[in-house]
C-alpha cells in the first residue's frame, strides 16, 4: 500500500506491506541489481521486506538509491552523506535518514512474547519501572530502544543489560527516551522518540 506515514527532519517512513515481492519490484527502476540479491533470499516474506524497505527509500529521497552494507552488516547509502537505519516487523518496514553520524530505527509488532523474555534485556531498575496496565507495551518500548541504540553504536558482543541502559521512564502512547552505552568506552548518550500504534511499537533516534 502508498506510504503509511512519513515525518521530515529526519526523514523517516514505515510502509505496511499488502504487495507481493513482483509488485514491489515493479515499483522499483534499479532491477538488474536487485535480482542477484533476491536469488540468495529464499522466503516471499523475507523478499518482501527486503524489497519494501527499497520502494520507502524512494519515497522518502525523491529518487531510487542503492542500499550498500557495511562488514558488521550495519546498512549506508554510498550515494548520498545521510545516515541510514532500517527495521521490519511482520507486516511492516521502516526506515530513517539522519544527518547526525548514527542513525537508528526499530519497529516492532505488537504481541505478549516479550514478556517471557525480559530477563534477557531489562536491568533490575528498568524493570521496575513497567506499568502492569501496559506491559507488554511498555516493555516492547524498551527493546526497540535497545535495539535502536545497538545499531547506533555499532559494537559487536552488546550485552541488552549491562551495556545499554533507558532512564526509567512512566508509560504513555508516545514520547521521548533517554539512553546511554557503556560498551563502546565513549559513554555516548542519544534521546529517542517512541510511538505506540495499533499494531506496531516504534522507535528511532533523535540525538
Amino acid at each position: 500500500m502508498p506510504l503509511l506515514f512519513t515525518y521530515t527532519k529526519p526523514h523517516l517512513g514505515v510502509w505496511k506491506i499488502e504487495e507481493s515481492s513482483d509488485e514491489l519490484l515493479s515499483m522499483l527502476c534499479l532491477t538488474s541489481d536487485y535480482l542477484p540479491f533476491l536469488q540468495k533470499i529464499k522466503t516471499e516474506k523475507r523478499r518482501r521486506e527486503w524489497l519494501a524497505t527499497r520502494v520507502l527509500l524512494k519515497e522518502l529521497m525523491g529518487q531510487e538509491l542503492l542500499i550498500a552494507y557495511h562488514d558488521d552488516g550495519a546498512p549506508y547509502l554510498p550515494d548520498s552523506p545521510l545516515s541510514l537505519s532500517i527495521s521490519h516487523t511482520d507486516g511492516y518496514a521502516a526506515v530513517l535518514l539522519q544527518e547526525q553520524p548514527a542513525a537508528g530505527i526499530d519497529i516492532e509488532y505488537r504481541s505478549n512474547r516479550v514478556v517471557k523474555i525480559r530477563s534477557r534485556f531489562m536491568s533490575a531498575q528498568e524493570d521496575a519501572s513497567v506499568d502492569a496496565d501496559h506491559e507488554a507495551e511498555h516493555l516492547l518500548i524498551y527493546w526497540c530502544a535497545k535495539e535502536a541504540l545497538f545499531k547506533m553504536i555499532r559494537q559487536q558482543d552488546v550485552d541488552f543489560i549491562d551495556h545499554l541502559h533507558i532512564v526509567p521512564f512512566a508509560y504513555a502512547a508516545s514520547g521521548q527516551i533517554s539512553a546511554t552505552e557503556t560498551r563502546s568506552g565513549a559513554a555516548g548518550f542519544y534521546t529517542l522518540n517512541y510511538e505506540v500504534h495499533p499494531d506496531f511499537i516504534l522507535v528511532y533516534s533523535i540525538s
